[in-house]
């Protein structure tokens, strides 16, 4: 029965994120409905923070940075290890950055590493283009246009956290109360 209703409770919360990411999308003239849904399924996966660090080392050990992450990759690339995992943690690095920098983004600007995070955030999503290209598999194009246009995706991502979610002051934002309910 918890089974059930969590799933259920997942895709409530697909939905709404669908639906906001849609509708910030349209308000900012953005029509690229490939990457709106992407950002939604990003966002439904990391609504639970046990998802924001799924990765672990060769010893085992929870990857908790954008720099372990990174090292982890490169090292695969250096000893010519398996692209599947290569490209399954710079796919991580893209999503968590475009998260971070798009919904928490006042605090990325406090440590001051919000451009370094766009620039490793491009360049991983680009890294998994070009593996998807030489893997044979459909999803390049998508993760090329993540990677030239990682910043207006991020804004429009910022946009929608300011309209539905709580802002700085404390306001749960519209839909505030409804998303609790779904990720509780």
């Amino acid at each position: 029965m918890e089974g059930r209703q969590r799933k259920e409770s997942l895709e409530k919360l697909r939905e709404f994120f669908s639906w906001a990411t849609r509708r910030s999308f349209w308000d900012l003239d953005i029509r690229e409905s490939r990457v709106s849904d992407y950002i939604a399924e990003v966002l439904t996966r990391f609504a639970r923070t046990e998802n924001l660090y799924p990765l672990r080392g060769k010893k085992g050990e929870r990857l908790e940075t954008i720099v372990e992450m990174l090292l982890e990759a490169n090292e695969i690339t250096l000893t010519g290890g398996s692209l599947v995992r290569e490209r399954e943690i710079r796919k991580h690095v893209g999503d968590y950055v475009l998260f971070m920098t798009g919904m928490f983004q006042e605090y990325v600007k406090r440590l001051s590493l919000m451009s370094w995070y766009l620039q490793e955030g491009a360049r991983a999503y680009w890294s998994v283009s070009e593996i998807d290209q030489v893997l044979l598999k459909p999803g390049a194009a998508l993760f090329r246009e993540l990677a030239t246009r990682l910043e207006l995706y991020v804004g429009a991502l910022n946009y929608m956290r300011k309209l539905f979610f709580r802002d700085s002051l404390g306001d749960p934002g519209a839909f505030g109360p409804v998303v609790r309910r779904l990720i509780l």
